[in-house]
């Protein structure tokens, strides 16, 4: 009789541990709901939220270029409001010579394929550069004998203890004249002023600003002119016992020359404008130095020297004839 209830009890247990059980389940799945409802929000919540940032994003985009903008016109200094610079505004002059010259061009017996024309009597070469020096062949070829008006560029050959010799580089030609001088004027916008080369002023033509040379040298025309004006305009001579503060100003002069073959010169007509002491900008011209260019030939048609070539001293009897070059480099830095 006892086992029975032993096995009764036994059961009663059990259900007693599943009713306890089945409530910690419950309890679980409950907390793990709660979480899942703290955690994922609803979908209205996340639709305002992800418009705010872009919203958000978006203004701090605009702000970001906005700021770009003020740092470009800042450091390119793009400004609505105009420049107060009155240079910008009245730097209009620019350096010139040009102008017309009527003939036959003659083709130099002694050196074939170049040509010269003779104005007064004298002889003067002409200089075609070469993009145009094929059609100027042309030309000759078809008229040899015919007379033309040729648009020039005066040029002057200064050569020390000589007198200068005057060129003429050809920039046109046509068979009656289109442009507004007549022949023998020509157009001047320079540097009234002395050079040691010439005993009469010239006219200073240099090389503008935007000018570009494959050279690098940018130099400048001299022209002789015969000028005797009335105002306060003098060529400029240099004089290097006065101090820089105390030199006479230089005076830019832009008037119409006419040629003077037997002066070799040009003669003063009128002004196209009034001389001024406002100087356009230009290029400054870069002198030779004797020994530099001699050398940079060498060095381009030679090898590259060797280290042990470069360390080696050099040889007493080469130090004389660098010294002489040093000197001479110093005598052309003087004038």
């Amino acid at each position: 009789m006892s086992p029975k209830p032993q096995i009764r009890a036994v059961k009663k247990k059990t259900t007693a541990v599943a009713e306890t059980k089945t409530p910690s389940v419950n309890t679980e799945v409950d907390t793990d709901q709660t979480k899942s409802k703290q955690t994922t929000p609803s979908p209205e919540v996340t639709a305002t939220t992800t418009n705010e940032t872009e919203d958000e994003t978006a203004k701090t985009e605009i702000a970001v270029s906005e700021d770009n903008e003020a740092a470009s016109d800042i450091s390119t200094g793009n400004d609505s409001n105009p420049t107060d610079d009155t240079d910008a505004e009245t730097d209009t002059a620019i350096f010139q010579a040009i102008g017309t010259i009527k003939g036959k061009a003659e083709e130099d017996k002694d050196n074939p394929g170049q040509f010269f024309i003779r104005l007064g009597g004298k002889r003067y070469n002409l200089f075609i550069a070469g993009y145009r020096y094929q059609a100027w062949l042309k030309q000759m070829a078809a008229n040899p004998d015919k007379t033309l008006f040729l648009r020039v560029y005066p040029k002057c050959l200064m050569i020390p203890r000589k007198p200068p010799k005057l060129y003429f580089q050809v920039a046109a030609w046509e068979a009656e004249n289109p442009w507004e001088e007549a022949p023998g004027i020509f157009k001047f916008r320079g540097i009234w002023q002395f050079v040691p080369q010439v005993r009469t002023p010239v006219i200073s033509i240099y090389r503008n600003k935007g000018a570009e040379d494959p050279k690098g040298k940018f130099k400048a025309a001299h022209i002789p002119v015969l000028m005797r004006r009335d105002d306060e305009s003098a060529p400029f001579r240099f004089n290097p016992k006065i101090a820089k503060e105390d030199l006479p100003p230089r005076w830019f002069v832009q008037g119409l020359f006419k040629f003077i073959p037997s002066r070799d010169s040009f003669g003063f007509s009128e002004d196209i404008e009034p001389p001024t002491k406002h100087i356009p900008w230009y290029k400054k011209p870069i002198k030779d130095v004797p020994g530099k260019d001699s050398e940079k030939g060498v060095e381009n048609k030679s090898q590259k020297p060797s280290p042990k070539n470069v360390e080696k001293p050099q040889k007493k009897s080469e130090q004389p004839a660098l010294k002489d070059v040093e000197v001479q480099s110093k005598d052309s830095n003087n004038e």
